[in-house]
């Protein structure tokens, strides 16, 4: 009886190492999948700030026009 105890006692404790490689594993995963948004957020972000800079460039360049324009005599 002791023999079997040990038997269900080993398979246990295989079947836990087994789910604790198997979590570990998708820990991993989960952790590069992160890494990688991470990455793309940052790319993200640093593509934003470059459009708020032209998108602020631009104005300032169409408020210049338009002054031009106030300048003109078109009546």
């Amino acid at each position: 009886m002791a023999i079997e105890n040990l038997e269900q006692l080993e398979h246990r404790v295989n079947q836990l190492l087994e789910r604790h490689e198997k979590v570990k594993k998708e820990k991993e995963l989960v952790e590069k999948k992160l890494q990688q948004k991470e990455s793309e957020w940052h790319h993200l972000k640093g593509q934003m700030r470059q459009y708020e800079r032209e998108r602020t460039e631009l104005r300032e360049k169409l408020g210049k026009i338009l002054g031009h324009f106030d300048h003109l005599d078109l009546s």
